[in-house]
């Protein structure tokens, strides 16, 4: 198989693998098949990037090939300025043969007389006019062969600069079809992975409300008035919402950088001059538990893992909502209290 066939070949068959995971049908739940279709998308980009690495040795290698032509254009170059001071030095040579041929060797004798058709000096005309045309044959022989050379030198340049200008373009070509290819599929994968984002959020938003439910059924709606917070619960309810936006960080407790949940509640509270401990477990250990369905604004909410252990706050800003700051991948944000794992409240 030729070089250009070679990645003719790798090119084509990028360019099917990408129609085929582009026309391939979703069905099912949107959800599942979304996530087949980006499992199926990231496994053909795997197998692409092992061929694009097989594209990219073969376009190293074209580099390396248009290297050598370039090198053998730069000796025949060489050679035809040697071939172009041969010619000109034959030519120059020619010149001084014939005259020095019509001369003569040192004798006052006129070179008509010399060379006149009779007389005492036809004999030595003869010799003169013969070591002339051997002379003058030999020039024009070696000038002959170094017109010939530079014409094949000639035409090995224009083929050779031919050859690596195809070279060149044929690797081209095939470099920004794959680069094409791939970032076709990456497109693609980039817009199923927001589909699916976006099928996770609205499952989560309907998670979300059945959990907010089950809560307001749990501690009843009338225990979930949207008051405003009081004293210093007013202050600690400024500063959580103040951060709002702010990303999730593990273990953050900058305001305006990063927040873990309990990092967000104790600085907040701290705004309102109460010192609380750090984490979720010894938040909910250390101050005074309430009801849920006695929850004022500032109270801080937990939840557990059904064993004792607690590994979430929010602060409960009214109406059934606490600002929190929930998971790596999010930010601090206000959002309706749910059921699930939800074990009580406490007030600083």
């Amino acid at each position: 198989m030729t070089y250009s066939a070679a990645l003719a070949g790798v090119v084509v068959t990028l360019l099917s693998s990408a129609l085929l995971v582009a026309s391939r049908p979703a069905a099912g739940d949107p959800l599942s098949s979304a996530r087949a279709q980006a499992s199926q998308i990231t496994a053909q980009l795997q197998a692409d990037a092992a061929r694009v690495d097989v594209l990219s040795q073969q376009y190293e290698a074209a580099q390396a090939n248009v290297q050598s032509l370039d090198n053998q254009i730069g000796q025949i170059r060489s050679t035809i300025t040697a071939d172009q001071a041969q010619v000109q030095t034959d030519k120059t040579n020619l010149r001084r043969e014939a005259v020095n041929a019509y001369m003569s060797s040192g004798n006052d004798i006129g070179i008509e007389s010399l060379f006149a058709a009779g007389g005492e000096n036809a004999a030595l005309s003869s010799e003169y006019r013969s070591e002339a045309s051997g002379n003058i044959s030999n020039s024009i022989d070696q000038l002959n062969v170094a017109q010939k050379a530079l014409a094949a030198q000639q035409q090995q340049l224009q083929a050779a600069q031919a050859q690596a200008q195809a070279a060149l373009n044929q690797v081209a070509a095939s470099q920004q079809a794959a680069e094409a290819v791939v970032a076709s599929q990456e497109a693609t994968l980039s817009q199923v992975k927001g589909q699916i984002a976006a099928l996770v959020t609205q499952q989560q938003a309907a998670e979300q409300a059945v959990q907010h439910a089950k809560f307001v059924a749990r501690v009843g709606s009338a225990n979930l008035p949207n008051l405003p917070a009081a004293g210093g619960a007013s202050t600690a309810v400024a500063a959580a919402e103040s951060q709002i936006g702010v990303p999730y960080v593990w273990g953050g407790e900058t305001p305006g950088v990063g927040f873990d949940c309990s990092g967000l509640t104790q600085w907040s509270w701290r705004q309102a001059g109460v010192g609380i401990p750090r984490t979720a477990q010894a938040q909910y250990d250390a101050i005074a538990h309430v009801s849920l369905g006695a929850l004022q604004p500032g109270d801080l909410v937990f939840w557990g893992d059904g064993t004792g252990d607690i590994y979430h706050v929010g602060m409960y800003v009214g109406g059934g909502d606490v600002v929190d700051a929930p998971q790596t991948g999010e930010t601090v944000h206000v959002q309706p209290i749910w059921d699930n794992g939800l074990v009580g409240a406490g007030r600083p």
